[in-house]
């Protein structure tokens, strides 16, 4: 160790033989120690805060649930009050009702009594009217019998003597019928074998005169035919003796004839062969030329729809390479215009990045470790059964135990004080609870971005589908949707842009503020001062006539230093005025 007040050997030489790049080097040491201390002091505070958020967080959450069972056991109490309330004004009710329908009970069984008395009397008094007229009913009945009685006995002697006068006339017209029947069969019997009599002997000599006639003509005919047959025979062998020279030479000339045929059928046959191959060579001839003309059609046709083409392809190609060409101009002078378009936003992206480096140094060391966090967000998240509650916050005090006895006694780590945030938490991993601290100290949108493949478990342990990245909350350890990713960004961006217009509010009241003190300024300067501006204005305040217008001046002026009294004490809230108003003020109050 070096002793205090004495000089370390080689110290001052070390200094004044240092060169200008080595004190460069020597400062540039310098302020990366500096910088390392002030990071370390940094991180050391960030982890302290990080320590005192976890601890509210859970003694808020205890606390949460201890008041919420000390609530519910004064809500039940008085509950049970209410509702014994409830049930003595219910059973005195229900007391006062009993009552009146027992009056009501006992009221309509008088009303019965009485009802079944007068029914009684009403039903005697029918049954007397009934009797009498069941009595003239059956006096009615027994005159109607006895009326009907003779009615039927006069209508059967009716019926019996015309019944006896009908069998009677009856009688007599069947056997006059019976009569008139017999003499008729009798008569048409005898005429019958009369007329049977007469035919047979009609027919018998019918018989024998066709016989008769039968034999004659018989004999007759046998006669004629034996004379012809003789006159067929002679004539015959005349014509035989007389036709067999003839005969003879037709045989010769018969023979000669169908070999002259046999010769003229084959010189036929021959011409038909002839004549047949002359039409084939003739009709063949006649479709090759045919043929052959329709071919050089076809391909006089063919070369003309080939020259049509070609022309067409060449101008089609012609305009297709102009059109190429136009798009090849166009391209390269969209590419240019999105080069330059692209560089533009790249310059932007720099700007930004730098802008957004330079605002992390003014940076709270709240806003650092949580950026707009609020304790309520604590007390008011999702609510969990009390035994689970419990469970998980004995299970972090537990966890928080331990890691302090691991390290002996001294504080946790940043990783360490992560790991114990999962564990509290419902299933996140350390890898996305890692990603998260470092996308917190950065200050991006997002926490906790990791891949994992599409098979891995979700923060809350749902099915649904995953990405190849997602996002994991450092305080829940649960996952971020898609569309609450960039959050704290827009959380940023309103509070830079509230800002901003809280500037420009304030710009803008300055420039008033100023505009107002240059008009105080200038009329005060033409109150004191003689010139062309001045005696050429209409409210010259050097020119008074009767004291009017200085009258209106020193009103006018009374005004403006109110408003501008009533201005500067409205903004003595945010500052105090500044030396030079102060000094406008009094001037202004000098001269009114």
């Amino acid at each position: 160790m070096v002793k205090a007040g004495k000089k370390v050997k080689g110290a001052s030489k070390v200094r004044e033989n240092e060169t200008e790049e080595e004190r460069k080097i020597r400062l540039e040491m310098e302020a990366l120690a500096a910088d390392e201390a002030e990071r370390k002091a940094q991180e050391a505070a960030r982890v302290a805060l990080r320590e005192r958020q976890l601890r509210e967080q859970r003694y808020a959450h205890l606390n949460g649930i201890k008041i919420h069972n000390q609530w519910r056991k004064i809500m039940r109490m008085a509950k049970v009050e209410e509702l014994r309330r409830e049930m003595e004004i219910l059973s005195q009710n229900h007391e006062r009702e009993v009552d009146r329908k027992d009056a009501i009970m006992q009221m309509l069984d008088r009303d019965l009594e009485e009802a079944e008395e007068q029914y009684s009397l009403a039903v005697r008094s029918h049954m007397l009217v009934v009797d009498n007229l069941l009595d003239l009913q059956y006096q009615r009945v027994r005159a109607l019998e006895a009326e009907f009685a003779a009615d039927l006995k006069a209508l059967e002697d009716e019926f019996e003597t015309e019944r006896t006068e009908i069998v009677n006339a009856h009688t007599r017209q069947r056997k006059d019928m019976g009569d008139m029947i017999t003499a008729m069969e009798g008569m048409f019997s005898d005429a019958e074998a009369e007329l049977r009599q007469e035919y047979e002997a009609q027919r018998e000599e019918i018989k024998n005169r066709n016989s008769e006639e039968y034999n004659v003509l018989k004999i007759q005919l046998e006669g004629i035919i034996e004379e012809l047959e003789k006159s067929f025979e002679l004539a015959h062998r005349a014509y035989l003796e007389s036709t067999e020279h003839r005969t003879n030479t037709f045989r010769t000339l018969t023979k000669d004839d169908a070999k002259a045929a046999l010769k003229i059928e084959r010189q036929m046959r021959k011409l038909v062969r002839l004549q047949e191959a002359l039409q084939h060579w003739r009709t063949k001839i006649a479709t090759n030329a045919r043929e052959w003309e329709e071919r050089n059609r076809a391909l006089r046709n063919e070369k003309e729809i080939m020259a049509r083409h070609y022309a067409k392809l060449k101008a089609s190609m012609d305009a297709f390479r102009a059109g190429q060409a136009e798009r090849l101009k166009q391209l390269s002078l969209a590419s240019a215009t999105a080069m330059e378009a692209l560089k533009g936003k790249l310059a932007l992206a720099e700007n930004v990045l730098k802008l957004a480096e330079l605002a992390r140094k003014y940076e709270t060391e709240q806003e650092k470790v949580l950026p707009f966090w609020s304790p309520a967000q604590a007390v008011n998240g999702e609510e969990l059964d009390e035994e689970e509650a419990l469970a998980q916050a004995e299970a972090a005090a537990e966890a928080f135990a331990q890691a302090e006895a691991e390290l002996g006694g001294g504080k946790p780590s940043a990783k360490e004080l992560g790991e114990l945030g999962l564990q509290m938490s419902a299933g996140s991993g350390k890898e996305g609870y890692e990603a998260g601290e470092e996308e917190e100290a950065a200050g991006a949108g997002t926490s906790g971005r990791e891949g994992v493949g599409a098979g891995g478990a979700t923060a809350g342990g749902s099915s649904k589908p995953k990405f190849s990245s997602y996002g994991l909350d450092p305080l829940s350890g649960k996952e971020v949707d898609e569309w609450d990713y960039l959050n704290r960004f827009f959380k940023r961006f309103n509070k830079s842009l509230l800002d901003k217009a809280a500037i420009d509010k304030e710009r803008s009241r300055l420039e008033r503020e100023n505009a107002d003190l240059r008009s105080i300024l200038k009329q005060y300067l033409d109150g004191i001062s003689v010139n062309d501006d001045v005696l050429n204005n209409p409210v010259n305040p050097l020119l008074v006539v009767n004291q009017r217008l200085q009258i209106t001046l020193t009103e006018r002026n009374k005004a403006r230093a109110a408003a501008m009294a009533q201005r500067a004490a409205g903004g003595q809230g945010s500052g105090a005025a500044s030396p030079a108003k102060q000094q406008v003020y009094e001037v202004v109050q000098a001269r009114s």
